[in-house]
C-alpha cells in the first residue's frame, strides 16, 4: 500500500510540474545559440529592446511580460530575446525606429516580419502574437517592408556638398520654427543636441540671423525642461500654448532623467551662453552641473545611466505626473526616490564629457574641466581594452544591486558608437587643454577602430565586430554613429597629420550615404550632418607655436580657446627654435597647406594692444631676420582673431 501511495503521489507531482505556467518570460541574450534554436524548433523570434530609463518599457515589464497568458504563448511558441539598447549600442541602433520599447518579431530563419512600437497591454498584445502563430502554421509571413536598412552595395559617388545641401533642407523641413526644436512638441531633449550644433554651425558659418534666432530658441527651450526642485532637464518640455497628454497635463514635462538629455541641455546652455553672454544659460548650466554632481555622479566621477520616472513604491492613484510636480524634496522623498541605473556606458559619457568641455570653453569656468577630466581619466583607466579600443560598460557594485529589466550585458566587444563619441571627446579635450595625453589616448582608439571595424575595401565602419550571429543577421554601418566617427577622424587627421587617417572621413559618409537611408532616418541625423559640414567647409586651425613652458604660447592658446568658431581645432605645435630677434623668437614650423617649413615669430608683445601674437610667413632659406618677422605676410593676432 505505501508503494502504491508513492507512485501516486510521484504521478501527482509530475503532472503539477509539467502543466504548471512558468512564472517569467524565458529570456534569451543575442546570442548565435538563440538564433539557432528559432531555427530548430520553427519559433519566430521575438526581440525586446529597449533601456532602464524608459517609462514605456517599464510598463510593458510590469503588465504585459507579467501576465500569465503572455508568458504561456511566448515561452511555448517564441524564442524570446531581450537587449538593453545602451547596453548594445549596435542593436538598439538597429532597430531604433521603433524605439522604446521596440518589439520586433523575426522568421525562424531571422527575418523580419513585424515591428511594433511602444507599450502594448496583453489585450493588445495577445491577439498580434496568436496571429503570428497562425501565420506561422500556415506558412504565410511575409518580410517587413520596413526592415532594418542593409550596408548598400557601394559607396556613393553623388558630391558631399549635394549630399549635405539635401540633409540641410530635410532637417530644415521639420524645424519647429515657433518654439525651437524639430516636433511638433518643440523641444525633445534626447534628440536635440547634435541637431543645435548643426543649426549654430550653420548660423556661424554664413552669418544669418533666422538660423541664430532659431538655434537660441532651442537654446531657450531646454531652460524650460529643467526640474526646479533637483535640477536636471527632463527628456521633454511642452510649450504653455500646445495641448498635451493628460498624464502629462500637470508637469507639462516628460519626467524621465537620461544622461543623454543631460549632456544636450549643456550644449545648448553652452552654445546660447557663448552667442549671447545672457545670465539665464549659465544659471541652466548650473541646475544640470547640480543634478549631474547629486544624483548621476559615480565615486570615480563618471557618470550614471539614467534616473527612472516613479519611485518604486508610489501609492494607488498617484501617477509619476503628480510626484514631480510636487515643489519641495521633503514632498519628494515621503513617498520615495525614483531609482537610479547604475549602469555607466561609455559613449554616453563621452557625450557628457564633451558638453562640459564645451561648456568650460563657453564660460571659462575651471570646475566643468575639471569635471570632463577626472570622467575621461577614470574611464579611460578602467576600460582601455588591450588592443587599444574602449570598453561600452562593465558591471560594478550599484549596477549589481539595481532592480533591472533586463540583463546588464557587459560583452568585451568594440562597438563604434563608443570608440567614436569617447574618441571624440578625448579630442574635445586636447582642444580645450593643449596636453598630449588626450591626443595620444585618441589615436590609439583611432587606430585600434580603423584595424576591428573599418571596411577596408568599400570605406565606412561596421557597428561592431563581425562575430557569429553575422551567419543570420547581417552586420550593418550605422549612419549617425558614422557620422560621429567621421567627425573624430576628421579632427583626429588634422591633429596628428598621420596619413592613415586622411581620407577615413569622406569615406565613411560615403560608405552609407544613400539617399533612401538618410530619408529614413529623417531627423535622426544631427552627426551626419555635421560631419558632412565639416568635410565639405575648411577647418579653422589654431596652431600654437611652442609649448605650455612658454609664456606667450599659454597666453595665445587661452586666447585662441575663447575665439567663438565652431570649427576651431586648437592645438600647440612643437617646433624646432631658429633664434630670437629684436621683436621675439622664431621658430621651425611646418605649414601641413603649403606641405613646407615656415617660420613664426613669437612677439614679446603686439604693437597694436600689447598683447601676445604670432607672425606667420613662409621659410625661405637662408632669411631668418628681423626684418622679415617684423612686417609679416599673415599676422594672427589672439584678441579677437583675425588675419591680415
Amino acid at each position: 500500500m505505501q508503494t502504491v501511495l508513492t507512485r501516486l503521489t510521484w504521478a501527482a507531482l509530475l503532472f503539477v510540474s509539467t502543466s504548471y505556467s512558468a512564472d517569467t518570460v524565458d529570456w534569451q541574450h543575442w546570442e548565435l545559440a538563440a538564433f539557432e534554436a528559432a531555427r530548430a524548433d520553427n519559433k519566430i523570434i521575438l526581440v525586446n529592446v529597449g533601456m532602464e530609463g524608459c517609462a514605456a518599457c517599464a510598463r510593458m515589464d510590469a503588465q504585459t511580460y507579467a501576465d500569465n497568458d503572455v508568458i504561456d504563448l511566448i515561452n511555448e511558441h517564441f524564442v524570446a530575446i531581450e537587449v538593453d539598447a545602451e547596453a548594445r549600442p549596435d542593436i538598439g541602433e538597429r532597430y531604433s525606429d521603433w524605439a522604446w520599447p521596440a518589439t520586433i518579431f523575426l522568421a525562424p530563419d531571422a527575418t523580419q516580419v513585424l515591428a511594433i512600437r511602444g507599450n502594448r497591454l496583453p489585450q493588445n498584445f495577445i491577439p498580434i502574437l496568436e496571429d503570428l502563430i497562425a501565420k506561422l502554421d500556415a506558412d504565410a509571413l511575409e518580410p517587413d517592408p520596413r526592415s532594418p536598412y542593409a550596408v548598400p552595395p557601394e559607396p556613393a559617388a553623388t558630391q558631399l556638398t549635394q549630399i549635405r545641401d539635401d540633409l540641410r533642407a530635410q532637417l530644415d523641413r521639420n524645424l519647429n520654427r515657433k518654439h525651437g526644436g524639430w516636433g511638433k512638441r518643440g523641444i525633445g531633449g534626447e534628440q536635440s543636441g547634435s541637431r543645435l550644433r548643426h543649426l549654430y554651425l550653420r548660423a556661424h558659418l554664413y552669418d544669418d540671423a533666422e538660423l541664430r534666432s532659431l538655434t537660441l530658441k532651442g537654446s531657450a527651450g531646454f531652460l524650460n525642461t529643467i526640474d526646479p526642485v533637483w535640477g536636471g532637464s527632463y527628456s521633454a518640455a511642452f510649450p504653455k500654448d500646445m495641448q498635451v497628454p493628460q498624464r502629462f497635463s500637470g508637469l507639462r514635462a516628460i519626467p524621465e532623467k537620461r544622461i543623454l538629455v543631460q549632456s544636450n541641455a549643456i550644449t545648448a546652455f553652452a552654445i546660447g551662453y557663448q552667442m549671447t553672454k545672457e545670465e539665464k544659460y549659465l544659471q541652466g548650466l548650473r541646475e544640470i552641473d547640480r543634478y549631474l554632481k547629486s544624483w548621476m555622479m559615480a565615486a570615480d566621477g563618471t557618470f550614471y545611466s539614467n534616473q527612472k520616472s516613479e519611485p518604486p513604491d508610489l501609492p494607488q492613484g498617484m501617477t509619476a505626473d503628480d510626484y514631480w510636480v510636487l515643489p519641495t524634496d521633503q514632498e519628494r522623498r515621503n513617498f520615495g526616490i525614483p531609482p537610479i541605473d547604475h549602469a555607466i556606458y561609455t559613449d554616453r559619457n563621452g557625450e557628457v564629457i564633451s558638453a562640459y568641455v564645451l561648456a568650460y570653453e563657453a564660460t571659462g569656468n575651471s570646475d566643468y574641466l575639471a569635471t570632463a577630466t577626472r570622467a575621461a581619466s577614470s574611464i579611460l583607466r578602467s576600460r582601455l581594452h588591450e588592443e587599444g579600443w574602449m570598453i561600452q560598460a562593465l558591471s560594478n557594485a550599484e549596477a549589481d544591486k539595481d532592480a533591472r529589466m533586463r540583463t546588464l550585458v557587459t560583452e568585451p566587444k568594440p562597438f563604434l558608437s563608443t570608440q567614436a563619441w569617447f574618441g571624440g571627446a578625448l579630442l574635445a579635450l586636447y582642444r580645450a587643454t593643449g596636453e598630449d595625453q588626450w591626443l595620444r589616448a585618441a589615436d590609439s582608439i583611432g587606430r585600434a577602430t580603423l584595424a576591428t571595424l573599418h571596411d577596408d575595401e568599400s570605406g565606412g565602419f561596421f557597428a561592431t565586430s563581425v562575430d557569429a550571429t553575422a551567419a543570420v543577421i547581417a552586420p550593418r554601418k550605422p549612419l549617425e554613429a558614422s557620422g560621429t566617427a567621421a567627425s573624430f577622424y576628421y579632427d583626429l587627421a588634422v591633429y596628428t597629420k598621420d596619413d592613415r587617417y586622411k581620407n577615413v572621413a569622406a569615406r565613411t559618409i560615403r560608405a552609407v550615404a544613400e539617399p533612401a537611408i538618410i530619408r529614413r532616418e529623417g531627423v535622426i541625423t544631427g552627426e551626419f550632418a555635421l560631419a558632412l559640414e565639416k568635410v565639405t567647409t575648411a577647418y579653422v586651425e589654431f596652431s600654437v607655436v611652442g609649448d605650455t613652458s612658454h609664456t606667450n604660447a599659454t597666453a595665445l592658446f587661452n586666447a585662441g580657446r575663447d575665439v567663438i568658431e565652431p570649427r576651431k581645432l586648437l592645438h600647440y605645435e612643437i617646433t624646432e627654435p631658429l633664434g630670437k630677434g629684436g621683436m621675439g623668437e622664431v621658430f621651425r614650423a611646418r605649414d601641413t597647406k603649403l606641405d613646407r617649413d615656415v617660420a613664426l615669430t613669437a612677439f614679446e608683445q603686439s604693437l597694436a594692444d600689447r598683447s601676445p601674437s604670432l607672425a606667420y610667413v613662409p621659410l625661405l632659406p637662408p632669411i631668418f631676420s628681423d626684418e622679415l618677422a617684423a612686417e609679416p605676410r599673415y599676422q594672427l593676432v589672439m584678441k579677437g582673431v583675425g588675419w591680415e
